[in-house]
């Protein structure tokens, strides 16, 4: 291997895709609000995801969905070296485009079956980002189309089936407002103007609000916009009051103290705690 290429994480600045490289002993809990597909290019890794491990080896992938926790560690002592491509629904178009709703509609398996060819072009994309080709963000983009085109083409999803106890209205109620919260988290959201959307009495809306997210609305408007800031002190160089704001927080203070809540940490600590981890 190029040894300029050895223990960098190849970040792009174009979000909703951002592609990383790395060689690491441990990839420390976290979680965050958008999709990730993982590649260990080498190496034997204890793979934890929502409370359960799993042994994972050189050549599987791995999908892990928004808001799942997730850890991995080395078994050997050794570094293990992975690929990654984290990205936003988005990528799909808006939400009548019929490749997003399509994505929308299912539920991708947990570990993926590649042919050997999407493997080395997993690996050959984080080189490309590496050297700077011109045009990288068109592979980018083009990658995770045929990487979707084998997943539904091999029938590796299954179709999302809710099963609840309300009605298909009541959870429509719901999405639609959990939509418009994703899409306008930086705002500063109104109850009232939400619970407009919904057409439900207050109390009857918070209950299966709570009823299907396990969270009321204050509670997951925070979660959102703190995985939100996440990314964004992740992935870019902006400072914490910048990100504050930019993610739906007007006082700083409040923001640190519901990040904390969220993450166990400060957002600086985060912030450090990201970048010992690019190294």
């Amino acid at each position: 291997m190029d040894k300029n290429f050895q223990n960098k994480s190849n970040i792009s600045e174009i979000f909703p895709i951002v592609n990383i490289y790395k060689k690491a002993y441990t990839i420390e809990l976290h979680s965050h609000a958008v999709y990730e597909l993982l590649y260990i290019r080498k190496g034997t890794v204890s793979f934890q995801i929502e409370g359960k491990k799993n042994k994972i080896i050189a050549g599987s992938v791995i999908f892990i969905i928004p808001s799942e926790e997730h850890k991995l560690v080395s078994m050997t002592n050794k570094e293990f070296e992975y690929c990654s491509f984290v990205f936003d629904k988005t990528i799909f178009g808006n939400e009548d485009n019929p490749c997003r709703v399509f994505f929308e509609s299912i539920l991708i398996n947990r570990f993926l079956d590649f042919p050997e060819w999407l493997i080395n072009k997993f690996y050959q994309l984080c080189s490309e980002h590496e050297i700077g080709t011109p045009g990288y963000e068109v592979m980018q983009y083009a990658f995770l189309f045929q990487v979707f085109s084998h997943v539904v083409s091999t029938k590796q999803y299954q179709l999302v089936t809710i099963i609840r106890t309300q009605t298909k209205h009541n959870i429509s109620a719901v999405q639609v407002v959990i939509d418009y919260i994703q899409k306008n988290y930086m705002e500063n959201l109104n109850f009232d103007e939400l619970l407009e959307l919904t057409n439900y009495s207050k109390s009857h809306f918070c209950k299966i609000f709570k009823d299907t997210t396990g969270m009321n609305l204050t509670e997951y408007i925070n979660k959102y916009r703190i995985e939100r800031a996440c990314l964004e002190l992740q992935f870019t160089k902006k400072n914490i009051t910048e990100i504050a704001m930019q993610t739906g927080f007007n006082n700083i203070q409040y923001f640190s103290r519901i990040f904390k809540v969220f993450m166990n940490c400060t957002p600086k600590q985060y912030q450090l705690k990201m970048k010992r981890m690019k190294k």
